[in-house]
C-alpha cells in the first residue's frame, strides 16, 4: 500500500469536485501534461483533502489570490506570484477568491526529461527547498513574459497536437524562473538553520518509519536536545511538533482513502497500536479517525 494518495491527473475530480480535464478529454497525455486557466477555481469545491501528485504543479496568479497548505505550512499565492510543488509534497488546496485568474500547469518528470527542463525545476526546487517557501514573488517585467508563455502554451495546448513544441514552450518557462532565482539574495544557513533544513527532509522521506525525535536525531548524528533546540531558535515549534504535524497530514490524507480501513492506514504510518494510533487522532483534531472519515466525501 501507497503510504499517501498520490493522484493522477486523470483522477483530479475528486479534488476540489472540479473538471480540471474538461476540455481535454479527447487529449493524449493528460497525465504526462495540462494547462488550464485558473478561472475553472469559481467552481471548486473547497477545502480539498490533503493529498500528492504524480506532477509537478505550476501555479502563476495573474489576479487575486489562493491559499494552499504545503505539508504543515500555509503559504498565500498573490497577484504575480508563482507557487511550484513537487510530487513528493503533501498539499492541500484551501481557498481562492472570487477574481481568480491566472494559469494552472501541471508537468510529470518523463515529459522533461529530455532537455534541459529537470536540471531546471531542480535547480528552483532546491532554492525553495532552502528557504521551505514553495512560492516566488516575480517582478512586473518577468511576470508578463511568464503571462505571455502561458498563454501560448495554452492556446497550443487547446488547438495543436504538438507536445514537442509544449515541452519547448515548458523549458523557457523553467529557464526563466531559473535565471530569475539565480539572480535572488542566496541564503547563507546558519548551523540551526541547517539543522532545520536537514530534518525537514528527512521528515519527508522518514515519517512512515520513524516517529520520535531521539530516532530523527540520530540519523542527523546529534543528541535530541540538540536538535530540539535548533527547531526551537529557528521554527518556534518543538521537534515533536513538527513531528506529529508530519504525521497527522499523512494519517488525513490516507484517511481520504475509502478503500483502505482505518486500521490500514495506521498501519501504514509505522503504527501498529490501533488504540494510541485513534487516541493520537483525536488529541490533535478533537474527533476519531472514524469520525473524520464521515465528515468527508468518501464517494469518489
Amino acid at each position: 500500500m501507497n503510504r499517501i494518495p498520490q493522484y493522477k491527473p486523470d483522477e483530479f475530480n475528486p479534488i476540489l469536485n472540479v473538471d480540471w480535464a474538461g476540455k481535454s478529454i479527447i487529449k493524449k497525455g493528460l497525465n504526462e501534461f495540462f494547462i488550464e486557466p485558473l478561472n475553472v477555481l469559481k467552481e471548486a469545491e473547497t477545502p480539498s483533502q490533503p493529498h500528492r501528485k504524480t506532477v509537478t504543479d505550476f501555479v502563476f496568479i495573474k489576479k487575486g489570490s489562493l491559499e494552499k497548505m504545503v505539508c504543515s505550512d500555509v503559504f498565500t499565492v498573490q497577484e504575480s506570484m508563482v507557487i511550484l510543488l513537487p510530487p513528493y509534497k503533501i498539499r492541500t488546496f484551501l481557498r481562492n477568491t472570487p477574481d481568480i485568474e491566472g494559469f494552472y500547469c501541471h508537468f510529470s518528470d518523463e515529459f522533461i526529461a529530455e532537455g534541459p527542463g529537470l536540471k531546471y525545476l531542480q535547480d528552483i526546487l532546491n532554492y525553495m527547498d532552502i528557504w521551505n517557501n514553495p512560492t516566488l514573488y516575480l517582478d512586473d517585467t518577468l511576470q508578463k513574459r511568464i503571462g505571455v508563455i502561458l498563454q501560448q502554451m495554452e492556446s497550443l495546448y487547446e488547438t495543436d497536437d504538438n507536445p514537442e513544441l509544449l515541452r519547448l514552450y515548458l523549458f523557457t518557462l523553467l529557464g526563466e524562473v531559473r535565471y530569475h532565482v539565480e539572480k535572488l539574495p542566496k541564503q547563507n544557513l546558519s548551523i540551526n538553520e541547517t539543522v532545520v533544513f536537514r530534518f525537514r527532509k528527512l521528515i519527508t522521506t522518514q515519517i512512515q518509519n520513524i516517529h520520535s525525535v531521539k530516532e530523527f536525531a540520530d540519523l542527523l548524528h546529534i543528541s535530541p536536545n540538540h536538535l530540539n533546540k535548533s527547531i526551537k531558535k529557528v521554527t518556534g515549534k518543538t521537534a515533536s511538533e513538527i513531528i506529529n504535524e508530519a504525521l497527522l497530514m499523512e494519517a488525513k490524507a490516507l484517511l481520504s482513502l475509502p478503500q483502505y480501513t482505518v486500521s490500514e492506514v495506521a498501519f501504514t504510518l509505522g503504527v501498529e497500536d490501533m488504540s494510541y494510533f485513534s487516541r493520537f487522532f483525536k488529541k490533535h483534531t478533537g474527533i476519531s479517525p472514524s469520525e473524520y472519515r464521515k465528515r468527508i466525501d468518501l464517494s469518489y
